[in-house]
């Protein structure tokens, strides 16, 4: 696939030029993010590994970096925005109720 919009449904795995991956899950609006074990020190985000609000899609397009608008539950603000380095993979996932 070359890219996937906000209005997309099902699940699927974005890897990005870091080696990171996204799982996103458009029917529940969640993500989970995952990188190597051995970047995480110098490359590891709020909440690596788990479920993530999914507020928008704003860009997920091969060769591009992927934007997302997501919901931390911060106290007083409403959605941050998360930028990954350029996507390199789109792939659609098998569905698994109530697992990312």
């Amino acid at each position: 696939m070359d890219a996937l919009t906000d209005d997309a449904t099902g699940r699927y795995l974005v890897t990005t030029e870091s080696g990171s991956q996204y799982t996103l899950d458009f029917n529940r609006r969640v993500f989970r993010r995952t990188t190597d074990p051995t970047l995480v020190a110098r490359h590891g985000l709020r909440c690596d590994g788990e479920d993530i609000d999914l507020v928008e899609v704003m860009q997920c397009r091969r060769g591009r970096p992927m934007i997302l608008l997501i919901n931390l539950w911060v106290p007083g603000v409403w959605f941050t925005k998360r930028e990954s380095s350029p996507v390199v993979r789109i792939e659609p996932m098998p569905e698994q109720p109530g697992r990312l």
